[in-house]
């Protein structure tokens, strides 16, 4: 575990499980995530707005959507979302 302070930045290999604990009340960042396999997984669980304001709570998004669904639609763009058993086992400081 490491800490990143204003104007510092990381580089995360693939393959490696990581998460973010953000402790501060505004952050600003430029995330750079090669190859494109996340957002195409994001895009494949999004819509068009139909207007400009925040969706209801009943509105699926890839945030709202059923967990499961959502590693398997990112399984297939080779983005893998650790499963609660593999955060425990693979990054025990991260336990609820």
């Amino acid at each position: 575990m490491f800490e990143v302070g204003a104007g510092e930045s990381a580089s995360l290999p693939k393959g490696k499980p990581h998460a973010f604990l953000i402790q501060s009340d505004e952050v600003y960042s430029i995330t750079v995530i090669t190859p494109g396999g996340f957002f195409n997984a994001v895009n494949k669980m999004n819509e068009p707005a139909q207007k400009i304001e925040i969706p209801s709570d009943d509105v699926l998004t890839y945030a709202s959507m059923d967990l499961t669904k959502t590693m398997e639609i990112f399984e297939k763009y080779g983005v893998h979302i650790l499963s609660p058993e593999e955060v425990a086992e693979q990054m025990p400081e991260y336990r609820a």
